[in-house]
């Protein structure tokens, strides 16, 4: 599981961070139901709302809960815009499609998911952007405020680990193309 240091670490870049259930050994979610979230919920009351970088909080989350993994929040607290890729949505497919068209699609930090996807992370630099799903293509979900990633080096339910494919000094901010493509409302059919 993710560890107390590495939460740490996290929070001495000014990231705020909270514990999400993990998996166990038979790759079941720590919450010990058959949950829809398996090593992605949250176990603090209010979830990403209790994140936080105050390394006494941190330690006491981990020694109550040593097998957590780490959830980072999305948006103006953290200033992360998160591009999530999923592998099993045809989000592969559609990210290839958005970077054949914008060449600075996959310019930023980026990380490998335990399910086989990634997440593009960049700042978001006070630009008011949502949460989505399939707003950018089919299988790229939108993680910005209110919303949250699990993070490296977390075990997804899959019992790989979330992987940084690069360093956090990599973030770059967010690109003009999709602040202008969320930013568009979807052409729908006529009635």
């Amino acid at each position: 599981m993710a560890d107390v240091l590495a939460a740490l670490q996290y929070a001495s870049h000014k990231l705020p961070v909270f514990p999400v259930h993990g998996v166990d050994e038979d790759g079941n979610c720590t919450c010990g139901s058959e949950c829809s979230s398996p090593a992605k919920h949250p176990r603090t009351p209010n979830g990403l709302k209790d994140a936080s970088t105050d390394t006494k909080v941190i330690n006491e989350w981990w020694e109550k809960w040593p097998d957590s993994n780490i959830g980072l929040p999305t948006g103006s607290v953290s200033n992360w815009f998160v591009i999530d890729v999923d592998l099993k949505s045809g989000g592969l497919e559609s990210w290839a499609d958005l970077q054949d068209q914008y060449s600075s699609a996959s310019d930023t930090l980026v990380s490998k998911t335990g399910g086989g996807g990634n997440h593009y992370v960049y700042q978001l630099n006070g630009h008011d952007i949502k949460n989505s799903a399939n707003q950018l293509g089919q299988g790229i979900d939108i993680r910005s405020e209110g919303g949250y990633v699990v993070v490296s080096p977390s075990i997804h339910a899959s019992q790989e680990r979330y992987e940084w494919l690069g360093d956090l000094s990599d973030i770059k901010p967010v690109p003009d193309w999709v602040i202008e493509k969320l930013s568009t409302p979807e052409e729908t059919e006529p009635s």
